[in-house]
C-alpha cells in the first residue's frame, strides 16, 4: 500500500468516517508484519513535521473535536495519525499486535539492548491471615485455603472469596490482610459481597466478618472497590490519614505514597472523601485529588475511565510526563527506574495492553526521543 493510499485510510478512521471496507483494508495493512518499515518510516515523519516545540506528541481524540468534520491539514493529520499508530487509539492496536509477532522472530532494538526482556506481572499477593500464617496467592491455586471463624476461604485463579456461614455468632473479629507485590494484581470478595480489585504493590486490611454497625477496610496503594448496597451498615475505606464513607458505590482509590495526590474516582452511587475539617461528597464522574498538606480539588468531569483502566488490562497515561509512566512501569514490571541526564519534558497520552512486555512500551517511547537501558532489573532512562 503507498503511504497516499494509508494516510487516506488512517485520516477516514480518525475521522470516525471510515467504512467497514476501508477499516478491513487497514487492518488487514496493519496485521501484516512485512509493513513495518513502512509504518515505522511513517512514524518517523510524523514526528518530523509535527515539530518538537510541542510536547504533546500523541494528542488526545478530544483535542481534534470540532475539526474532524472538515479536512484536516497534513500536519495535524500527521501528529494524529502517530498517536492512532504508537499508542493503540484504534488502530493502534493492530500495530501492537504486528509488532508483537514480529518480535518473537526478530527481537527488537530495546530487547537487543536489555538482552533480557521484562514480563508484565500477574495476579499474585500473599495472604496473612489473622494467626500470622502466610499463604501465597498465584493465577492456578484454586478450592477451600481454611475457614477462619464463620468464614470459608474460597480460591479461584486470580480471585479470593470469603463465603460467611452465620455472623450473628461472631463474638470475635479477626484480621487478614491481602497484599499484592509490584507486578503483582489481584481480586477479593469480602464477607459481604463487596468487590475489591488490589492493582500492584497494595494491600488491604478487612475484617472476616462485618457484624457491628459499620464496614471498615484500610487501604495501602491502589484498589477498585464495587461495594454491596446496605443502608444500615456503611462502608468505610481508611487510607493515608483520610477516611472514604461509602453506601453501596463503584469507585477507585489511587494512594500510592510515591504520587502527588491521592485520587478518588467515582462511577457509580456517592461517597464522602474526609481528612481532618475537609470533605467533599463526589457524585458519578467526579474525582476528588486530597494532597498530603489537605488541600482538596474536586475534578467534576474526571476521565473515569483513565482511573480504572488499570482494571481493564491497560497501561493507560493521558498527558502524562516520562516520569509518571515510569512509576506505572515501576509498579507493574517490578524494575527499579533511574534517570541519566536530562530527560525532555513531553507528554504522551496513549494505552497499552497490561499484558505487553517491557520492551513493546519502552519501543513505543524510544519513537519519541526517549531512550531507554536495561541492566538486570534496573530501567535506566536516558535522553
Amino acid at each position: 500500500m503507498d503511504n497516499t493510499r494509508l494516510r487516506y485510510l488512517l485520516s477516514q478512521y480518525a475521522g470516525k468516517t471510515i467504512t467497514q471496507a476501508e477499516e478491513s483494508e487497514l487492518s488487514d495493512f496493519l496485521n501484516a508484519a512485512d509493513n513495518q518499515t513502512q509504518l515505522e518510516l511513517l512514524i518517523e515523519e510524523a514526528w518530523i513535521k509535527s515539530g518538537e516545540e510541542d510536547e504533546n506528541i500523541f494528542p488526545s481524540p478530544e483535542l481534534n473535536q470540532g475539526s474532524l468534520a472538515a479536512p484536516l491539514r497534513p500536519v495535524r493529520w500527521l501528529r494524529w495519525a502517530a498517536a492512532i499508530l504508537l499508542l493503540i487509539a484504534g488502530a493502534g492496536a493492530w500495530l501492537l499486535v504486528a509488532r508483537r509477532g514480529k518480535m518473537e522472530k526478530e527481537p527488537s532494538a530495546i530487547a537487543v539492548n536489555t538482552k533480557k526482556d521484562v514480563g508484565p506481572g500477574g495476579s499474585k499477593a500473599m495472604l496473612t491471615l489473622a494467626n500470622g500464617k502466610e499463604i501465597a496467592l498465584d493465577s492456578t491455586l484454586k478450592g477451600t485455603l481454611a475457614k477462619q471463624g464463620e468464614a470459608n476461604l474460597h480460591v479461584s485463579p486470580g480471585m479470593l472469596k470469603y463465603d460467611p456461614n452465620r455472623q450473628s455468632s461472631v463474638n470475635t473479629i479477626a484480621y487478614n490482610i491481602l497484599k499484592t507485590p509490584k507486578g503483582g494484581q489481584y481480586q477479593l470478595e469480602l464477607p459481604d459481597g463487596s468487590k475489591v480489585w488490589l492493582n500492584a504493590a497494595s494491600s488491604l486490611k478487612f475484617p472476616t466478618a462485618f457484624p457491628g454497625k459499620e464496614r471498615r477496610v484500610e487501604l495501602s496503594g491502589e484498589a477498585y472497590f464495587e461495594v454491596a448496597r446496605n443502608a444500615s451498615q456503611p462502608f468505610f475505606v481508611s487510607v493515608n490519614n483520610a477516611s472514604i464513607a461509602v453506601l453501596g458505590t463503584s469507585f477507585n482509590v489511587m494512594a500510592y505514597a510515591d504520587e502527588a495526590a491521592m485520587r478518588t474516582t467515582l462511577l457509580e452511587g456517592a461517597v464522602k472523601v474526609s481528612q481532618a475539617s475537609t470533605s467533599s461528597l463526589l457524585k458519578p464522574g467526579e474525582q476528588s485529588l486530597l494532597e498530603p498538606n489537605g488541600r482538596m480539588e474536586v475534578i467534576e468531569k474526571a476521565d473515569v475511565n483513565l482511573a480504572v483502566a488499570w482494571k481493564n488490562g491497560l497501561t493507560s497515561f493521558k498527558s502524562a510526563d516520562i516520569q509518571t509512566i515510569m512509576r506505572q512501569v515501576e509498579r507493574w514490571y517490578d524494575v527499579e527506574v533511574v534517570y541519566n541526564g536530562t530527560i525532555p519534558s513531553r507528554r504522551f497520552t496513549g494505552d497499552i495492553p497490561r499484558d505487553a512486555n517491557l520492551s513493546e512500551l519502552l519501543r513505543l517511547l524510544e519513537i519519541s526521543r526517549i531512550h531507554f537501558k536495561m541492566e538486570q532489573r534496573k530501567l535506566i532512562v536516558m535522553p
